[in-house]
């Protein structure tokens, strides 16, 4: 056994080799049926020679891709969800749980940068085993097998089909004749290979553990090379899957498909309509609910745990029952609202079952189930004034300014935040005269101190307007018998807001266009699976503006997706 998997391991070296996978994938599409591709390139161009007209159906042609690579490993969300997909299981495999872990880029948010998603000997050692071990389930299923090698008139013709149809799923375009040739005779090596497995379902195995090692199953390649004028328009299956991509993580569905045959995705109205399409799934609401639970840091609600000498009545499960209301909160806003991200910063619905409502006051009887509720608005105005956000930034018994003010001046207003100096102290609690706020005045602000230039004016003003909650997030007008200070001056992209609480820090944010650039650059981020870069500013300006003006997330994800980065790629590669 162990020689045939360093059999197909070779045979997969040698075909990344044999298709310059380390120096440049061959041209796909090229070659057999190839030459339309070409051609469309070629009209493209001639579309495209107007500079100021941006006629060529790519959007606004001062809006340039940035620089990036033009291999995009898969991460190991998007590797579960694409072999389920490919293979049409009912749930995942659960086999990436096995694989080593990606780095943390700093700086970066999100879990898909792709230049820094690499295959390391162990990662590659992974990626075998789960080649070998999906290969086996399906090859032991003759539903599965019926499912990807469907009955044809002969078996040569059904292995033939199978390699072609298959893999172009695989791949997510179009093999070239030699891989068909290939991967054909790596079919028929198959059959007699294994000794639990035989005749045309061993076929099949051997065919699978190879396509799901090769870099082009690994990998999502954008491999256009014809330059017009700026930029490198995507041929439609490249254009095909970063949509899936994006919008669903994972691969492009038939339909997506069956466009993509039909070279209509080079068009921004035809992915336009894909795009709207795509958003009317849940595996979109997926999608925008992981980027918001990266952006605003969810996963530290797992470690939430309010000291019961503080908070006797605080549930035990209280970070997962506020990650149950932001998932609720975010399908309601931004998919039964068509909400914008104005509209997430200064809601005051949420949805609460009997604990939460315990904790914001909500009069009436409530269940185990959430349900839809006003908070007061009195009290609470959007997402930061919600339970997840205040009790994430908390200690387990004081709120905690500093890690409220870091999070919304770095990641909801783009500021740059100098990097703290060594040896700092732990956060003091309170003593028995001091408020919370003048525990960490006590602590930030001394004049002359390294920390005064970053707390007092910048990470403090952000943070302080959230002391009237507590721990848990529940409202509170006193600390420590003197009433709170909830006031500040925050600093925001386009200009210092006087706030004399969370309700105004709200709408002051919901209100700066520099808040929604912000929202927009980490979009567009996410999107391309890179950091974002100087010439994306046009892109970021414009979804920005219209973000002000209470475009919905939806439609701003369209907007993104039409847009000419995300349409074409740079000439220049990194």
């Amino acid at each position: 056994m162990l020689q045939r998997h360093v059999r197909v391991g070779m045979l997969v070296l040698g075909l990344a080799a044999s298709t310059g996978c380390y120096g440049g994938i061959h041209d796909f599409g090229k070659g057999d049926g190839g030459d339309a591709g070409e051609d469309a390139g070629e009209d493209a161009g001639e579309d495209a020679g107007d500079d100021d007209a941006g006629d060529d159906g790519l959007g606004p042609v001062d809006e340039l891709p940035a620089p990036t690579t033009r291999f995009f490993r898969l991460s190991h969300t998007q590797w579960e969800s694409t072999v389920q997909d490919l293979l049409g299981l009912p749930e995942p495999t659960g086999l990436s749980s096995e694989f080593r872990a990606d780095p943390n880029v700093g700086g970066f948010i999100f879990d898909n940068n792709a230049l820094s998603l690499e295959v390391d000997g162990a990662l590659w050692s992974g990626y075998q085993r789960a080649a070998v071990a999906v290969a086996e389930m399906v090859a032991a299923d003759p539903a599965l097998v019926a499912a990807v090698a469907p009955d044809a008139a002969d078996e040569a013709t059904r292995a033939r089909e199978f390699v072609t149809n298959f893999g172009m799923r695989a791949f997510r375009r179009p093999l070239t004749d030699a891989e068909i040739a290939t991967y054909v005779a790596l079919f028929d090596d198959g059959q007699t290979l294994y000794e639990d497995t035989t005749g045309f379902e061993a076929g099949v195995r051997l065919v699978l553990e190879g396509m799901l090692q090769s870099p082009h199953f690994l990998y999502r390649v954008e491999d256009s090379e014809d330059v017009v004028g700026d930029v490198i328009p995507l041929d439609s299956y490249e254009v095909a899957s970063r949509l899936s991509y994006f919008l669903w993580n994972s691969m492009p569905d038939d339909a997506l498909f069956t466009a993509a045959a039909a070279d209509e995705l080079r068009d921004g109205e035809a992915v336009r309509t894909h795009a709207l399409r795509l958003l009317e799934s849940p595996r979109a609401q997926a999608v925008v609910e992981r980027f918001h639970h990266q952006l605003l840091q969810v996963d530290k609600l797992t470690g939430v745990a309010p000291s019961p000498a503080f908070y006797p009545d605080a549930p035990a499960n209280l970070g997962a029952l506020a990650t149950e209301e932001l998932v609720r909160f975010l399908q309601y806003t931004v998919f039964e609202q068509d909400g914008s991200w104005g509209d997430l910063l200064t809601s005051t619905e949420t949805f609460v079952n009997a604990e939460l409502a315990t904790l914001y006051g909500v009069p009436g009887t409530f269940g185990t189930e959430l349900t839809r509720v006003d908070l007061d608005p009195a009290e609470r105005r959007g997402i930061f004034t919600q339970i997840g956000f205040l009790a994430a930034n908390s200690t387990s018994a004081y709120p905690d300014p500093i890690h409220r003010g870091v999070f919304l001046a770095k990641h909801i207003a783009c500021q740059t935040i100098a990097a703290p100096p060594d040896n700092i102290p732990p956060i003091p609690a309170p003593d028995e005269t001091q408020t919370n706020r003048e525990a960490i005045e006590a602590l930030t602000e001394v004049a002359g101190s390294e920390c005064v230039a970053c707390h007092k004016t910048l990470i403090n003003p952000f943070g302080y307007p959230f002391e009237s909650y507590d721990a848990t997030g529940a409202f509170r007008t006193m600390d420590n018998d003197k009433p709170v200070d909830p006031t500040s001056t925050a600093v925001l992209p386009d200009g210092p807001v006087p706030v004399t609480n969370a309700l105004e820090l709200a709408d002051a944010l919901a209100a700066d266009s520099g808040v929604h650039a912000c929202y927009a650059q980490h979009w567009l981020e996410f999107a391309m699976a890179r950091p974002h870069a100087d010439v994306d500013q046009a892109l970021t300006d414009r979804l920005a503006t219209s973000s002000l003006d209470d475009l919905s997330v939806k439609e701003l994800l369209v907007e993104l997706a039409v847009s000419r980065p995300f349409l074409t790629r740079s000439p220049e590669e990194m």
